[in-house]
């Protein structure tokens, strides 16, 4: 039959490949004696689906929508609607189950006081490992990271680039990618009105101190509508970034999250399906070369109401570095996909992570602050490793003297994921001797910052006592690295159709700068090669 309709009408190839994997699926259903058995159409079945809901999911699911190809998103955690009207986002200082991810006290990293909080599918999560020194912070809900991030969005430290990623052409990321990514995802730097008001003078005093120090002042892309913080500040709209608001999501829809833009915009082609409180547990290919998802459905407690199978020809699995290592390593270790090459797993970094107070300081830096960084120091000299350090806001209402700062370090050191089948967990393997490097290049930083404006590391409430908060990041990268795991458009190695866009393709770090906006501006390039080489 496929041959006739190929002589009597010319199809694309795509459409044809279509017609192959459902031909493919109907083989494999049985017969009742030779009477003709009407073929039901496989409701789980799609063209496309795309694994998790953050930058590189929310990447690859407009493309191929926009290309025509229907395609199903499967994300873990709740869709939460921004609607200033119903609050939908708990609140930092007064928090409730929305904050955090099926735990019974919140997980904030820097202060020392937590709050009790009944278990809900909250939007924060901390995955903390027994073989590792690191916990990874991670956003589960539909937008993923975007919706708990800092929306910091710098570029990537152009003297840093080629040594990681040297396939691209720096200057296409500047003239091509870093702006598509704009033209969805909005992002500017902070305008000067706003960071003259009295909820940024920490970022002022901030950039004081570090051109006193010799280092150089950087202003950073924020994804966020400046328009609605400056109508806060005017006392016209509800007040969200200068009240606390930012890692439990953003109720007057100040952050330009992905549920805002990539995704609606994806959802507006009619090409796209959502199924949240969804988390996929393995992968298999079949015979006739479709992917089949195992996946457990979830309620509102974390519990499995039900187990599904869906399938399909293409596969894209961006489900956030935890996510995508848990999916790939068990499916690999079942057998579903035992052809991924040995890279998988491979590579992982924190970015460089590290943060650090700064207290006694001559000055007052602001009882009041706004909650989205915009300012941050350039310490690419460091004598001990190049070093970006953002200044973060420490907003708890009172005049403190300290200025929070989150560093971003050339750290070389890598560990990796290995899945563990009697806990049915990828564990993360990175000690704490892997992080001397971050620790001796803040040092330096804040020795260097201190001794041009007065102040002291702060060593006693923050940190347990360390001085460094070097044992959690935000900016996990690695485990299917580009040209590693796969090739340099994030499909996967030993398979075909199958793909990884997401965090998990970056080399562990990303040049002295947040890795969102490198992470899409990839997953931008990739999509177009993928596009249009492979769905002909």
């Amino acid at each position: 039959q496929l041959t006739f309709l190929l002589m009597k009408k010319s199809i694309s190839r795509r459409k044809f490949l279509k017609l192959s994997a459902m031909a493919g699926i109907a083989t494999t259903l049985p017969l009742s004696g030779c009477k003709k058995t009407p073929v039901a159409p496989d409701d789980n079945y799609s063209e496309a689906i795309v694994i998790g809901s953050g930058f590189g999911a929310a990447v690859s699911a407009l493309r191929l929508t926009q290309a025509g190809i229907k395609t199903l998103m499967l994300e873990m955690g709740k869709q939460y609607d921004v609607d200033a009207t119903k609050n939908p986002f708990s609140k930092t200082l007064i928090p409730d189950g929305r904050s955090t991810w099926l735990k019974r006290k919140t997980i904030l990293p820097v202060t020392t006081i937590q709050f009790d909080i009944p278990k809900h599918v909250g939007v924060l999560d901390r995955v903390d490992y027994s073989t590792s020194y690191m916990r990874i912070y991670r956003g589960n809900c539909l937008g993923g990271g975007s919706v708990v991030y800092g929306a910091m969005l710098p570029f990537a430290q152009p003297t840093l680039w080629n040594e990681y990623f040297p396939y691209v052409d720096y200057n296409d990321m500047l003239n091509k990618w870093y702006p598509t990514v704009k033209s969805v995802l909005d992002y500017a730097e902070v305008p000067q009105d706003i960071l003259n008001s009295k909820y940024y003078k920490y970022a002022r005093v901030g950039l004081n101190h570090c051109q006193n120090a010799g280092m150089e002042k950087i202003m950073l892309n924020a994804g966020v509508n400046f328009t609605i913080i400056r109508n806060e500040i005017n006392g016209t709209v509800q007040k969200c970034s200068i009240d606390n608001q930012l890692l439990y999501g953003a109720n007057n829809g100040f952050k330009n999250s992905l549920d805002r833009n990539y995704i609606p915009q994806a959802k507006a082609t009619g090409n796209l399906s959502i199924e949240t409180l969804h988390k996929v547990d393995s992968i298999k290919q079949l015979d006739n070369k479709l992917y089949e998802l195992t996946v457990h459905q979830l309620n509102e407690h974390g519990e499995i109401t039900a187990i599904k199978k869906y399938t399909c020809k293409n596969l894209f699995v961006n489900a956030g570095v935890v996510g995508t290592m848990q999916i790939l390593l068990k499916s690999k270790h079942l057998g579903g996909l035992s052809n991924l090459n040995d890279e998988v797993g491979k590579h992982w970094g924190n970015n460089g992570n590290i943060m650090a107070m700064r207290a006694a300081l001559r000055e007052d830096v602001g009882a009041e602050q706004g909650s989205v960084p915009v300012t941050a120091y350039g310490d690419l000299n460091n004598p001990v490793t190049p070093l970006l350090a953002e200044q973060a806001p420490f907003p708890i209402g009172m005049e403190l003297r300290q200025l929070l700062t989150l560093a971003i370090t050339k750290n070389p050191n890598r560990g990796y994921f290995k899945y563990n089948p009697v806990t049915d967990n990828a564990d993360l393997y990175f000690d704490r001797s892997q992080m001397e490097i971050s620790r001796l290049a803040m040092k330096s930083f804040i020795d260097r910052l201190n001794s041009a404006n007065g102040g002291m590391l702060e060593q006693f409430w923050y940190f347990e006592g360390k001085g460094f908060g070097d044992d959690f990041t935000y900016h996990p990268l690695g485990g299917a690295v580009y040209g590693l795991a796969s090739d340099y458009y994030g499909r996967l190695k030993g398979y075909e159709n199958l793909y990884c866009l997401d965090g998990s393709a970056i080399p562990g770090f990303s040049c002295c700068a947040n890795p969102a906006l490198t992470i899409a501006a990839l997953a931008e390039r990739a999509m177009e090669k993928i596009i249009e080489e492979d769905f002909k």
